[in-house]
């Protein structure tokens, strides 16, 4: 067991610093936002590949555009930002407890794009860079684990299923509501930890 006071977590004024600097570029370029690097880092992490699944390059590649407004110590700070995110959030997979999703868990009453709805397309965003190795042997028990993701996200509106789900309120929290399980269920059967 994991003492949680152990964690690398960002402090306050870096996860603001963060923050800020993604929410400017997300307005100027519409890239990536905090939430939807969390997750994108998240499902990096917890995907076939793990920790040697952060490659700067692939996170800067698919969070941003290929030209940036960041200045070139704003892009200094992202970076060395999102690495130490990545090891706090490496850390909370290793801990064996629930997953802390930074938003929350509903898409409903929520003006614009809810937040848990950026982080789940993120998580889904890492899930598509490497599909045929998430799925491997294992297709129907990730895709059961995959859904309250999948539906969060919004890339899968269309579907029936996923209409059904919105048209209940109840339902639909519900089905959030199994997101931080469902990353810690994925992590355990995709690193040989169950």
């Amino acid at each position: 067991m994991t003492d949680l006071n152990s964690i690398p977590a960002l402090t306050e004024e870096e996860l603001e610093r963060l923050g800020t600097l993604l929410e400017e570029e997300a307005e100027r370029n519409d890239s990536f936002d905090f939430f939807a690097v969390h997750g994108f880092i998240t499902g990096l992490l917890t995907g076939p590949a793990g920790p040697a699944g952060i490659d700067a390059q692939v996170l800067w590649d698919c969070a941003f555009e290929a030209q940036t407004g960041f200045s070139k110590a704003e892009r200094q700070d992202v970076d060395t930002l999102m690495q130490q995110l990545a090891k706090e959030i490496q850390a909370w997979l290793d801990s064996g407890q629930d997953f802390p999703v930074p938003a929350d868990l509903t898409l409903v009453d929520d003006e614009n794009e809810p937040p848990i709805e950026s982080w789940a397309m993120g998580f889904m965003s890492a899930v598509l860079l490497n599909e045929e190795s998430w799925y491997a042997d294992r297709e129907e028990v990730v895709a059961q684990h995959l859904f309250p993701i999948m539906y969060a996200s919004g890339l899968f509106m269309d579907e029936p299923e996923m209409a059904d789900i919105d048209e209940d309120p109840d339902l639909s929290d519900r089905m959030c509501g199994n997101i931080p399980a469902a990353v810690v269920e994925l992590y355990l059967m995709m690193h040989g930890a169950a």
